[in-house]
């Protein structure tokens, strides 16, 4: 068929006019420019040859494409260079520790999962469960390392909760169901609805805030403020922020504090490790001032002007604040009246901003001691009316009896500051938006509860009771089991979460292996506790606990767990610590 075609189209090409002769002469010409020959083609070859062509330029094209797509793909590949390492990023962040959170603690971690992993085999083959165990002196890990009273069993406060459901659900499902009342008592209805309605004004607890927070809870604080220290102490809500805690608002305070490297803030030693770790974050300078553990972990104003006189004097820093933390932590240490007042006068001499952590202030358990705020101090040496001190305080619900870390609930409140300066830290608010809206609604609950007529009042002051009572119950417990071990020293814990003991016989061998470890003694302790115990504490090195040379080895412990939980931990620790004498002695 092919051959007839040709021979049929070759004979119209004779008989065609001289039309048909030029486009013969066309299609030669193209023959001969492919072929170098001069010759005469049938169309029909001329048609298949051109779609052949075609055909062939388009794998050409697919070809070229494949593989320059293939080696664009090679080149990403293999292009494994990581533009932020170690030593390229922030080294003060490289520089920075939170030693309640550090090796031990990771280590812990680990632990806790290899006991799972022994768990669920046992469970999954109960022929195994006479097999031996990695662990076999304890069962569980107690985290005794960081004040979080909710994740070692502390019940949350009744009443708040039901008031912070409330506002969290929909209208309809909440305040206004029909069968409410049933459910919810009157008290916690009447605050949801009047937190939804003033507070947040219809919108919601997902809406944002005002960057210092909602405006009704801020009162609240104020009410709350002028109940402790008395009404005639002035006290502006505009010059309150609530805060995701205290750590937000205690950042914040650093960062217009520290303005370049050769900036310093005082700090007490030992100390909670956000004020470390923040001013190294910024690039700052830490000036330490030693509190005295031989007298219940006081003061005295001689160290203050010695530690700030070094620091000016020898290292050429420009100390702008001064850190107070009351109730201590570590230390657990309460401060007398008196003490209080040195160091706002302290801090109005030298033009220091005083940065007062009060987040412990409803933990005192000590009979003879009382929380006094520097604020109080303040007015009661006629610096606040005189102007005479800047003042920035602050609280959280993470502590006292509320113990809701995970909310994220807390405030700052600034005294004797110029407007211009707290505009610009109203800016560095704004810039984070605002405040959790559930820790700013459990921060009103905290400084407004039920009135004594409501009919949660009882119950809610009891159930705060109780948790106090425990707190110092289990206080007793840790201070009387350290102290009974031969070779620990601990003071009485007054205050806070937390007992600070001494170990007063670490042996030399214990030195040496951490030595040729690169730890601290007292991390290896830490970690010898922990595998034969479970019990986790910071390593008292972590906190900065004494001056250079006073070999002074230790560690802290909160009193969080149950009561029986920390009877057991008090006698495993007296346990171990007998061995690990032996072992290095």
């Amino acid at each position: 068929m092919k051959s007839l075609s040709c021979r049929r189209s070759l004979s119209r090409s004779k008989g065609s006019h001289s039309g048909g002769r030029n486009n013969k002469n066309r299609n030669k010409n193209k023959i001969s420019m492919l072929t170098g020959v001069s010759t005469t083609i049938p169309r029909c070859v001329l048609v298949l040859l051109g779609w052949y062509l075609h055909f062939y330029m388009l794998v050409l094209v697919d070809a070229s494409t494949a593989a320059s797509t293939s080696a664009t793909a090679a080149t990403t590949t293999t292009n494994t260079k990581k533009g932020l390492t170690v030593e390229s990023m922030n080294q003060n962040v490289v520089k920075m520790e939170y030693a309640v959170r550090g090796a031990v603690v990771i280590e812990a971690d680990r632990i806790k999962e290899e006991l799972k992993k022994e768990h669920d085999a046992v469970t999954a083959d109960i022929s195994s469960s006479s097999s031996s165990s990695l662990y076999p002196h304890f069962k569980k890990i107690v985290y005794t390392n960081i004040g979080n009273p909710q994740s070692v069993g502390q019940q949350p406060l009744t009443w708040p909760r039901q008031v912070l459901a409330l506002v969290d659900l929909p209208d309809h499902l909440g305040v206004d169901h029909p069968a409410i009342a049933t459910i919810f008592p009157d008290d916690a209805i009447r605050r949801a609805k009047e937190i939804k309605a003033i507070g947040l004004e219809g919108h919601g607890s997902g809406s944002y805030s005002h960057s210092k927070g909602v405006q009704l809870f801020r009162h609240d604080v104020v009410s709350f403020l002028q109940n402790r220290d008395g009404p005639m102490v002035p006290t502006n809500p505009e010059h309150i922020f609530l805060s995701n805690g205290a750590s937000a608002a205690i950042a914040n305070i650093l960062t217009v504090l520290i303005a370049d490297s050769t900036c310093g803030v005082m700090i007490p030693l030992p100390q909670y490790q956000i004020y470390s770790a923040t001013i190294d974050l910024l690039g700052g300078r830490k000036v330490g001032y030693y509190l005295d553990e031989n007298n219940e972990w006081n003061l005295n104003l001689n160290e203050l002007e010695r530690s700030l006189k070094q620091a000016q004097d020898e290292d050429g820093t420009n100390v702008k604040g001064f850190v107070l933390i009351n109730p201590g932590n570590p230390t657990g240490g309460v401060l007398s009246k008196q003490t209080i007042q040195d160091v706002v006068q302290f801090c109005s001499k030298h033009n220091l901003v005083l940065l007062a952590d009060e987040v412990y202030q409803e933990n005192v358990y000590d009979e003879s001691s009382e929380f006094y705020s520097c604020k109080r101090a303040a007015y009661d040496t006629g610096l606040l009316q005189s102007n005479s001190i800047e003042l920035v305080s602050f609280h959280s619900t993470s502590k006292g009896v509320y113990g809701e870390c995970g909310r994220r609930g807390g405030y700052m409140e600034l005294t004797g500051f110029d407007d211009t300066v707290i505009d610009q830290l109203y800016k560095l608010a704004s810039a984070s938006l605002c405040s959790s809206l559930d820790g700013q609604i459990m921060t009103s609950i905290m400084c407004r509860g039920p009135n004594p007529d409501d009919v949660s009042y009882e119950s809610h002051q009891q159930e705060k009771l109780d948790i106090f009572n425990s707190l110092k119950k289990r206080a007793k417990i840790v201070e009387q089991g350290l102290a009974a071990i031969p070779g620990i020293s601990c003071q009485s814990p007054k205050g806070a979460m937390y007992c600070f003991p001494s170990i007063t016989n670490m042996p030399p061998g214990a030195i040496e292996e951490a030595q040729q470890r690169k730890i601290a003694p007292d991390t290896l302790y830490a970690l010898s506790l922990l595998e034969r115990t479970g019990i986790v504490v910071v390593p008292a090195s972590g906190f900065g606990q004494a001056p250079p040379g006073s070999n002074r080895y230790g560690f802290r412990t909160t009193f969080l767990p149950s009561e029986q939980d920390m009877a057991r931990s008090v006698t495993a620790i007296k346990d171990h610590h007998l061995e690990f004498v032996q072992k290095y002695s």
